[in-house]
């Protein structure tokens, strides 16, 4: 497929991603488990005030109080807090069907601040309304838990990427759990997808300068494992991607048969 019909199709894909769904938090946690109609309603009740917002629009100010969460529908949205020396650290990328804020539940204050890194559709909703779905339903409040535990493992790989010398597997990293984390929503998707973040963005969520994300850049490439046009990355050879850091996609092979029933 060439680039330029690619982009087309990408772009149709991001815009229809959550529309056609009751709830687009639902049409995440059903590629987990199978869900009800009963509990796919009491979802929806999270998403019924939505609004669009531009890029660069804050959610979260750093410290400030935690009194609602977000279910991000369409775009991306950032994590971030600014390092010492000025540069900025982005521990967590939120796609459509993240909850904004959910590892912040048990705070007052936001440890981060929160900010539309695209143009994005949401849905805010009290933190109180979150303990309503999980008194109501035992086992979305497993799924929820569930998606925490996933999102745990996934930041141990980075933890464990990080650790090794050679800078460029961490953008490798980067490149695998985010088409991971695109397919769960967008299972037509084959080896490629748009990358609306610069690449002092991407340095700030995997730890490297814009010019060492360059570089890696510029070093996938070279080894026929990846291509670049633009913002959109293609995937031309995952397995070898996957083998460079003993990639696990944590999505797979999962066993949830602990969750509770209704």
């Amino acid at each position: 497929m060439g680039y330029e019909r690619m982009t087309t199709a990408q772009d149709s894909q991001n815009e229809d991603i959550c529309d056609a769904e009751d709830s687009c938090l639902a049409a995440k946690l059903k590629h987990l488990a199978p869900l009800s109609d009963a509990e796919v309603q009491l979802l929806a009740t999270l998403e019924d005030d939505q609004e669009d917002v531009d890029a660069g629009t804050v959610l979260v100010e750093r410290q400030g109080k935690i009194e609602e969460l977000f279910i991000l529908k369409k775009g991306w949205a950032l994590a971030s807090r600014d390092e010492p020396d000025g540069r900025e650290c982005v521990p967590t990328i939120y796609y459509p069907g993240d909850i904004i804020g959910l590892s912040d539940v048990p705070f007052d204050y936001s440890p981060h601040r929160v900010y539309a890194a695209t143009p994005a559709k949401l849905c805010r909703f009290p933190r109180k309304r979150l303990s309503d779905v999980l008194r109501q339903s035992p086992r979305l409040s497993g799924m929820i838990l569930a998606l925490g535990m996933i999102e745990q493992s996934m930041l141990n790989d980075r933890i464990m990427v990080s650790r090794r010398t050679d800078g460029h597997l961490r953008l490798v990293l980067f490149l695998l759990q985010t088409m991971s984390r695109l397919r769960l929503m967008e299972p037509v998707l084959r080896d490629q997808f748009h990358c609306p973040l610069t690449q002092e963005q991407i340095g700030a969520a995997t730890g490297l300068s814009a010019v060492h994300v360059s570089r890696s850049i510029k070093k996938l490439v070279e080894l026929n494992l990846v291509e670049r046009h633009k913002r959109f990355f293609r995937l031309s050879d995952e397995a070898g991607l996957d083998e460079l850091v003993d990639y696990e996609n944590r999505y797979d092979k999962l066993n949830l048969d602990w969750l509770p029933s209704e």
